[in-house]
């Protein structure tokens, strides 16, 4: 977030979600080079799988798919 935020025109940016987790020590943060390759998310998984499969299986899916739609709609 703070890569983009001057990119996003705003004065404040802050990041919530599985910071709270981490904060309050239910969760570990992944490795070093996970997080540098994007990867905190898979760790996530792999720590709560029951709980995140359907985030990031079905919801991330979808969205690709729409991601994909709008790319090659041709109705421009």
């Amino acid at each position: 977030m703070n890569k983009w935020q001057d990119r996003l025109g705003v004065d404040f940016v802050m990041g919530v979600g599985g910071t709270f987790d981490v904060v309050a020590g239910k969760v570990n943060r992944a490795p070093l080079w996970m997080q540098k390759y994007g990867l905190e998310w898979f760790y996530r998984v792999l720590q709560e799988p029951r709980r995140m499969w359907k985030r990031y299986l079905i919801t991330n899916s979808k969205f690709a798919w729409l991601l994909l739609k709008e790319k090659f709609n041709t109705n421009k």
